[in-house]
């Protein structure tokens, strides 16, 4: 998901290749698990346990909140564990047999959200709660969020810490159990990720692909990216499966003309869903005694969720039967 073509770049290639797992650990911040501020803002009071709730209010009872009223204070105590990285209350807000619509469980979502916590710094999250649907102890949240972050490491080629932003758009699927509310499953409906070295943070670059597409399917992915004065692009395109750990893919490096690259992908069969992602380098000339020498400025990666839908291949439809009910009708 890294890496660069043409003379000079090569080299440079190699020591981006390192880097892939780092650019792979931008898809895989688990959104929700870290520092999210959501629209109804965590509080500021001191934390009490719910026994001493209990015993501080009799009437506790009687003043009861309603069910969306109660998520919603959900995510204020998910905010302030978040804030203060209570990984192990966290995990007590999930219920035990959680799973997401990539196919990871509870143990795997907090492996990924400690691999991330090692890699960026100072990430913020602003989570909107757009809606709540309760039916009895079961309850749907949709929300959208955005974040931004800078990673730990110097990517040294650029002497820079990498910048990463990302949209997402998901569903949480909630239960009651006794007096709590846990999060039993989450969709991930929209994703898309940018991380950015050096001169790449002022790169306008986008990446289009579908939502979601059947599984085998073949489909488009386009990349455009502002291309600064004097400055060489390349980039790749390629479709990375959601899997943990993260695989690597060979990226083959194309010159970015007009400052447009699109590629055709062909989806998955393994019921896995997918990123699209797009490794771009900018490289400048730099003219030296006896030779022109081309000096990489920056390197960006771009990524889009691509949803995978499963083709039932156990529904046949048998012509002749159907075509018999019609003409009995």
């Amino acid at each position: 998901m890294n890496r660069k073509n043409i003379l000079a770049i090569l080299l440079s290639l190699i020591c981006i290749i390192c880097f892939v797992e780092q650019a792979n650990a931008a898809s895989l911040i688990p959104h929700k698990d870290a520092n999210v501020t959501v629209t109804v803002q965590a509080d500021e009071q001191e934390e009490c346990d719910e026994t001493e709730l209990i015993k501080r209010f009799s009437l506790r009872d009687k003043f009861k909140k309603s069910p969306e009223n109660q998520i919603k204070d959900f995510f204020k105590k998910y905010n302030r564990y978040s804030s203060k990285n209570k990984v192990d209350k966290l995990k007590e807000m999930y219920t035990e047999d959680y799973a997401n619509n990539d196919g990871f469980n509870k143990k795997t979502v907090f492996e990924m959200m400690d691999m991330a916590s090692s890699s960026y710094k100072e990430v913020v999250y602003n989570t909107e709660i757009e809606s709540i649907v309760v039916d009895g102890n079961y309850a749907v949240v949709r929300a959208k969020e955005v974040a931004t972050g800078e990673t730990e490491k110097v990517f040294e080629r650029v002497n820079d810490n990498g910048k990463i932003t990302s949209e997402l758009r998901f569903v949480d699927y909630m239960k009651k159990e006794g007096n709590n509310w846990k999060i039993s499953a989450t969709e991930v409906i929209y994703e898309k990720v940018a991380l950015m070295y050096g001169e790449a943070k002022s790169l306008a670059v986008d990446i289009s692909a579908p939502d979601c597409v059947p599984a085998g399917s073949e489909y488009d992915v386009t990349i455009k990216a502002s291309t600064p004065e004097h400055t060489f692009l390349v980039a790749s395109i390629s479709n990375d499966k959601i899997v943990f750990p993260q695989e690597r893919v060979k990226d083959v490096f194309r010159t970015v003309k007009n400052g447009e690259l699109a590629r055709i992908l062909k989806a998955n069969n393994t019921n896995n869903n997918e990123y699209a992602t797009a490794s771009i380098a900018l490289t400048r000339a730099k003219v030296e005694p006896s030779s022109v020498v081309l000096d990489m400025t920056g390197i960006a990666f771009v990524m889009k969720r691509v949803n995978v839908l499963s083709v039932n291949q156990n529904m046949k439809l048998n012509k002749e039967s159907l075509d018999a009910k019609s003409v009995s009708k």
